[in-house]
């Protein structure tokens, strides 16, 4: 996930941006050198300008002391993992074949009565568009007249509106779903 605004630092007022995290390590390095500051721990420093503004980008950062963290939320967590989800099929060498409107239609009702179906579109907003585009990848921007509504499975960890129009071949199954769940017919 990319920082709202993109990857960028404030070496005092100064904007660095960089196109990933590792260039923007790049860009402070020689920011740095050429205007003769002390280089000092250019990758914790930006960690900790990021993990205090932005708390979920902290994962897999150690040593860094961050001072207020705001505990994930159950709606952010299933963004996450509807995001991690739909990542993982656009990044697989396997097909994800889709299957008709009609099909994806008669699944969109069943989930949409489904008390497992929760809106997974909280906290960050640049987060929750880039969740939306992706999932929106993943079901070809494809839409039935009631998919719109629906949001993600608090079970499978996926979201619905995408997960409609999937074969079933391409889901795994949670053990704990309701009998009426399509993944199960």
């Amino acid at each position: 996930m990319v920082p709202p605004g993109g990857w960028h630092y404030y070496q005092s007022d100064v904007k660095l941006t960089g196109y990933s995290y590792e260039n923007l390590l790049k860009v402070v390095e020689t920011y740095r050198a050429e205007n003769h500051l002390d280089g000092g721990d250019i990758e914790g420093d930006v960690n900790s300008y990021i993990c205090a503004n932005w708390p979920n980008f902290c994962h897999g950062v150690d040593m860094v002391v961050v001072t207020s963290v705001n505990r994930p939320t159950a709606t952010s967590e299933l963004m996450n993992d509807v995001q991690t989800w739909a990542k993982n099929i656009l990044n697989s060498t396997d097909p994800h074949p889709l299957v008709t409107d009609d099909l994806a239609e008669a699944r969109a009702q069943t989930c949409r009565g489904c008390p497992n179906n929760v809106n997974w579109r909280g906290g960050c907003s640049s987060c929750i568009t880039a969740t939306e585009r992706i999932t929106a990848s993943v079901r070809q921007a494809r839409d039935t007249k009631s998919s719109a509504v629906l949001g993600g499975c608090a079970l499978m960890r996926h979201d619905n509106r995408a997960a409609i129009f999937m074969d079933r071949s391409v889901l795994q199954r949670a053990t704990n779903l309701p009998e009426n769940c399509w993944v199960n017919i």
